[in-house]
């Protein structure tokens, strides 16, 4: 039965792997031989000016960046969004910097819930980012200063299609079968399960990132595939939907 499913998958939720294909330019709707779009600009920063102000951080901020695809060759016109990034030091605002990672985290989920702002057709996404984090992304605009911090340079690269879809399509069919599974277990023993899928997604991620690899290994964007078909939110959605049955 599961090579049945396995063989199966819609074609749909595999998709996303094409996206990963690495484009000739930067986006022609935010960039001009490197420089970005005047407007686009001023919008990201009123953005992430008005998301910093609706928290209760009083740190100062070090630098407003753009990065993720939109800051680099591998954008898509269909999965790309705006990674907007505060950053700033979180040992200005405690010395657990864990603590008020936890407060930066839930305010950005927060925000992002409930605004769904588009610029030139993109979603924007914000994140407050300590100063002292390693960003391995190898395009980083600070839009503070009208500048690359990291400036894209592109490669030849080819992603492996098949090797992506098979590695997502077993977290999918794992994903699959929890959703069957949540209104039969108990909750501890369904998170149980819900948590080993989860972290064997980070786990790909985190190790790809690591990697030589970086950006374009096969963990990050067997990540990405799971991200832009929708596979991450479900994971989110079990999980939520799990905790809350355990008290009807």
């Amino acid at each position: 039965m599961k090579l049945v499913k396995y063989l199966e998958f819609n074609q749909s939720d595999l998709n996303a792997v094409k996206s990963f294909r690495i484009k000739d330019s930067l986006n022609p709707k935010l960039w001009d031989n490197f420089e970005i779009n005047g407007e686009v600009r001023q919008d990201l920063l009123k953005i992430a000016q008005d998301f910093y102000e609706s928290t209760e951080l009083k740190a100062d901020v070090k630098d407003i960046v753009l990065t993720g695809s939109l800051a680099n060759y591998n954008w898509s016109e269909k999965y790309s969004d705006y990674d907007l990034h505060i950053l700033i030091d979180f040992n200005d605002i405690n010395q657990d910097v864990e603590l008020v990672k936890k407060y930066a985290d839930s305010v950005k989920n927060i925000w992002n819930k409930n605004h769904d702002i588009k610029i030139k057709g993109y979603e924007v996404e914000v994140y407050i980012q300590d100063i002292s984090e390693e960003h391995t992304s190898s395009g980083v605009f600070s839009l503070l200063n009208n500048k690359w911090n990291v400036k894209p340079e592109k490669i030849e690269f080819t992603p492996n299609e098949d090797m992506i879809s098979e590695k997502g399509k077993s977290v999918m069919m794992l994903v699959d079968d929890l959703e069957k599974e949540v209104d039969e277990d108990q909750y501890e023993a369904f998170i149980e399960k819900v948590q080993k899928v989860w972290d064997k997604v980070k786990n790909y991620r985190k190790s790809g990132l690591e990697s030589e690899g970086g950006e374009l290994s096969i963990g990050n964007l067997v990540f990405k595939l799971l991200r832009r078909n929708g596979y991450i939110e479900k994971i989110m959605d079990l999980k939520r939907k799990s905790y809350d049955k355990q008290f009807k």
